[in-house]
């Protein structure tokens, strides 16, 4: 299982993303990366709680 920590890293540097994109005037919100973000959601939902 992963450390609560490290987790809480990743949605910082996400978080980090959006800020950067935003100084740039880039876009914040991609349909395709929501699609496949959600895409992969979805198929992990699908599988028994072993696979986690």
């Amino acid at each position: 299982m992963a450390d609560l920590s490290k987790l809480r890293e990743q949605i910082d540097q996400a978080m980090e993303v959006g800020r950067v994109k935003r100084e740039k005037g880039q876009a914040v919100f991609d349909p395709k990366r929501e699609e496949r973000v959600l895409d992969k959601v979805t198929n992990l939902a699908q599988r028994p709680e072993e696979d986690f």
